[in-house]
């Protein structure tokens, strides 16, 4: 039985194999760049997350009067006049909106951690429960040591999306290989 959508599918994975490939390729030296310069990283995570807390802020805004009626509209400009305060504030500190993000995340992360661990010891019968308690401790201590650093709002958040992004491109480059292996068309299923 010959499968017209799944050729067609298959086809234009090959066809545009070369652009994941490439994707791939640009988004691993970009991490490894950011990788070299974390400063630079961590900055471009804050401005980031503050032209899109800015952009949610006008989304909301602009929402409360064109979307919502009722009284609630009042509530929904609310955050959106918070959302973008907070990232205008992002772009004019951005130092000390790295600490506070930094000292966030390491927060979430000791939380994770200590529930993790708890979960270990609730999954104790069951085969595997170590993984999670290695999980939980490890997640906890790197909790610690990103609050516990002075200088850790410099490079944690740029080591965070330096790291996100030389994944994504090893995504793109596995997901090119893949490609590679499919055939062009089936004959039979």
């Amino acid at each position: 039985m010959r499968t017209v959508g799944n050729d067609l599918i298959r086809n234009q994975l090959h066809a545009d194999r070369k652009w994941y490939l490439f994707l791939g390729v640009l988004l691993v030296i970009f991490g490894l760049i950011l990788l070299g310069a974390l400063p630079f990283a961590t900055l471009s995570a804050v401005l980031l997350f503050g032209v899109l807390m800015m952009l949610g802020g006008v989304l909301h805004f602009i929402a409360a009067f064109a979307v919502f009626k009722s009284s609630t509209r009042w509530l929904w400009a609310l955050f959106g006049i918070l959302y973008w305060v907070a990232g205008y504030f992002a772009f004019t500190t951005p130092v000390i909106t790295a600490v506070v993000l930094t000292s966030f995340l390491a927060i979430a992360l000791i939380i994770a951690g200590i529930l993790r661990t708890i979960n270990a010891f609730v999954l104790r019968p069951i085969s595997g429960w170590g993984w999670v308690l290695f999980s939980g401790v490890l997640t906890l201590l790197t909790g610690i040591l990103i609050l516990l650093s002075p200088d850790s709002p410099f490079w944690v958040l740029g080591m965070f999306l330096a790291i996100d992004i030389i994944f994504q491109g090893i995504n793109y480059l596995t997901l090119a290989n893949s490609i590679k292996q499919l055939p062009h068309s089936s004959t039979t299923v």
